[in-house]
């Protein structure tokens, strides 16, 4: 197996009574990647997250990350893992600082210093002791990514992480991505149906249409195949679909 693979699928397959809404999904993504993983609502990206996060298990096939296979090391696998599956929930009658306190105990080894320096980390520091129902969105989407955070895991693995943010929400969780993973080597598993916002900070994707993978490849590698088309006009192109995505 390629070293420098992070996190890997190998025929990933999984239905809902006759319905196969993950078929054969084979990912590759590389330590240091932000990975895109690109699709309408409803072809199975957040299915296919909680497959990989080991929240439900699939019919057949294999997640392996760092070398650790899911299907018969679960605790080591998922130790390597931090995600945002959905939308975040914490107690809104709790500080963000007791929040993340209250996650810290459930993870064994985790000091108190850890909890400053994840919320130091996505920018919410001068926050921290203020109630979670005082937040903003975005600020409630960067206490999920500081939750995430916590055990020091090399892949994060976020949901629709832009998803219902104002402008400058997004910006400040695309900045906060591209920074993490320059500055602490953390590698980012991201699923979006927003084309134009992965095209900003993504150097790889994945295209998922009906639950197969369509395409896996360099972000930089489809623009020059396609003589500069967005990534929208590309998704177009190989999924065959029309209109918008949102």
């Amino acid at each position: 197996m390629n070293s420098n693979l992070l996190l890997q699928t190998r025929n990933l397959t999984k239905s809902f009574g006759d319905r196969k809404i993950i078929n054969r999904l084979n990912l590759h993504v590389m330590k240091g990647d932000i990975y895109g993983f690109l699709g309408r609502n409803g072809q199975g990206k957040t299915t296919a997250i909680r497959l990989v996060t080991g929240l439900i298990f699939p019919d057949s096939g294999d997640v392996i990350i760092d070398g650790h296979h899911l299907r018969n090391d679960f605790k080591n696998t998922i130790s390597n893992v931090g995600a945002i599956v959905e939308s975040p929930s914490f107690y809104g009658y709790l500080s963000g600082y007791d929040n993340l306190k209250l996650m810290a105990n459930l993870i064994p080894g985790i000091k108190k210093d850890r909890i400053d320096e994840v919320l130091d980390m996505v920018r919410l520091n001068h926050r921290a002791k203020d109630k979670v129902k005082t937040y903003s969105l975005g600020m409630k989407q960067r206490l999920g990514i500081a939750n995430a955070l916590l055990s020091s895991p090399k892949l994060i693995i976020l949901d629709e992480p832009t998803n219902g943010l104002d402008p400058q929400g997004m910006k400040e969780i695309k900045e906060m991505i591209v920074q993490l993973a320059a500055e602490r080597n953390i590698t980012f598993f991201i699923s979006s149906h927003l084309l134009h916002e992965v095209e900003q900070i993504c150097n790889r994707v994945g295209i998922i249409h009906s639950g197969t993978l369509l395409c896996e490849a360099e972000v930089e590698e489809l623009t020059q195949k396609s003589k500069g088309k967005s990534l929208e006009d590309i998704y177009f192109d190989i999924t065959g679909e029309g209109g918008d995505l949102a």
